[in-house]
């Protein structure tokens, strides 16, 4: 599979299945992360493997008590926004039952002299880019979530990450529960400004064809 189709077929999968992940794809996918640019190359960014079952319900279930009663309230609008809603209240529901949660982190380290937490988040998100696009290269499904911003002293204590650490994602991995398939984006001529700044080009929240 080419970057191309990896990255225009990688959909967030929010449905997964609870059968094992090698630890060797988990290897390869966070070596794939550890390729990603950083400032100053200062690679400030970690990952936490989380595979402990006991460790993974304490997170999920801490997570499901403060989010699932708000997105079931949710409006779903048309088709996308109730596709995407109902796979967020399933995978809150199954986070517990994931094989694999990888946290990825990050430390004020950059630049050295006067580190400046601002590019903390310029290593951790190209990092979880390319842990979510390799992931789907070799067939794996996973989703970018901010889910630890609801229950992050429990997290924190659960994995013994300490208060310097920012942790900026955490991504669910396990094999795919549904197909993958094209993504909904907004076209080319809807992000693009040549020259001159164009104005407007598109509305929010996204509109697509059904």
């Amino acid at each position: 599979m080419d970057v191309f189709e990896a990255m225009s077929t990688c959909r967030a999968m929010r449905y997964l299945e609870p059968d094992p992940v090698d630890d060797e794809l988990i290897e390869q996918i966070i070596t794939a992360a550890t390729w990603a640019p950083s400032p100053g190359n200062s690679q400030g960014r970690d990952f936490v493997v989380v595979k402990d079952a006991d460790k993974k319900r304490r997170i999920g279930d801490a997570i499901e008590a403060v989010m699932a009663r708000p997105v079931a309230a949710m409006e779903r609008p048309d088709r996308t926004h109730r596709l995407m809603l109902d796979g967020t209240a399933h995978l809150i529901e199954t986070l517990k039952s994931c094989p694999v949660l990888i946290l990825v982190c990050g430390k004020a380290v950059y630049p050295y002299a006067a580190p400046r937490e601002s590019f903390v988040w310029s290593s951790i998100y190209p990092a979880a880019q390319n842990l979510i696009v390799a992931a789907r290269a070799l067939g794996l499904g996973t989703v970018f979530t901010t889910f630890q911003g609801t229950a992050e002293p429990t997290i924190r204590e659960t994995l013994s990450i300490p208060d310097d650490v920012h942790i900026g994602c955490v991504i669910p991995v396990g094999w795919p529960g549904k197909k993958f398939g094209p993504l909904k984006r907004v076209g080319y001529d809807s992000v693009v400004h040549v020259d001159e700044w164009r104005g407007d080009l598109r509305t929010y929240p996204p509109t697509y064809d059904e």
